[in-house]
């Protein structure tokens, strides 16, 4: 048996749970809690958490694809009560607010203005590198935060990428970043061909084999896709169906 596997039939068999609640209702899942109201909620996965944060009942699963990727159990998720209360992971508060992110190498970081920004890497990157995923990082401007990888800052304004494997340019008013779609991170895995950029008059594109034709840039948006500058129209870029991959890549993201 995979390990992948071997961790989901351990999940499923946790017993759950049904508890009585207002007008004799009946609710079931996993670690399930009745608030002061008399309605109770639970977690729908044994891999969830609860809190009753002064009789308001907060529930958090983590995403089902997640332990796949993880290549076993991941950590488990915390809750934070500071006035609301929030659960997942990483989780802050500021002023009465607070807020988790949904995975475990995601980041939270409050903001100028008091509210919270989150992020998280997307299935595809914990599909390719399992546990070991980089953990994003957060950039702060004046009254902006953005959080991301390779976040940058540029005229007044920040910007991050989605993925490890995007790129930023800043030679343009403002941050223009470009990440590989997902197949593409699926098929090339840790070593996905780095995109690049062009800087053509005035305008900045990204992306793959860029071409320049006249006063037009373009680019591909796969390592195998092309731009074709033969024609009078500009760059004509075309990308065939990206093939193949890491099946756990492939299967976090929805495709197998």
């Amino acid at each position: 048996m995979t390990l992948s596997l071997l961790v989901l039939s351990v999940l499923a068999q946790a017993k759950h749970e049904c508890i009585t609640v207002k007008h004799s209702q009946r609710v079931c899942g996993y670690h399930c809690l009745v608030g002061a109201d008399h309605l109770g909620r639970c977690a729908q996965t044994p891999a969830g958490v609860c809190i009753d944060n002064a009789g308001s009942i907060v529930c958090f699963d983590p995403p089902l694809w997640l332990a796949t990727a993880w290549g076993g159990p991941p950590p488990a998720p915390k809750c934070l009560a500071d006035g609301a209360a929030a659960c997942g992971y990483n989780c802050v508060s500021r002023m009465g607010r607070v807020a988790c992110s949904q995975t475990p190498m995601g980041v939270c970081r409050p903001r100028a203005d008091n509210t919270i920004v989150c992020a998280d890497p997307p299935p595809e990157v914990y599909g390719v590198f399992g546990d070991k995923t980089p953990r994003m990082e957060c950039l702060d401007l004046l009254e902006q935060t953005v959080c991301g990888y390779h976040c940058v800052e540029q005229g007044g304004g920040i910007a991050c990428n989605s993925t490890p494997f995007g790129v930023c340019d800043r030679r343009e008013t403002t941050p223009a970043c470009f990440d590989p779609d997902k197949f593409v991170i699926c098929a090339g895995g840790s070593s996905t061909p780095k995109p690049t950029c062009v800087h053509h008059a005035g305008r900045v594109v990204c992306g793959y084999k860029c071409a320049v034709f006249g006063s037009t840039a373009a680019c591909a948006k796969t390592p195998g896709g092309s731009c074709d500058t033969e024609g009078s129209q500009g760059p004509v870029c075309f990308d065939p169906p990206v093939r193949g991959g890491n099946p756990k890549c492939l299967k976090v993201i929805g495709s197998e």
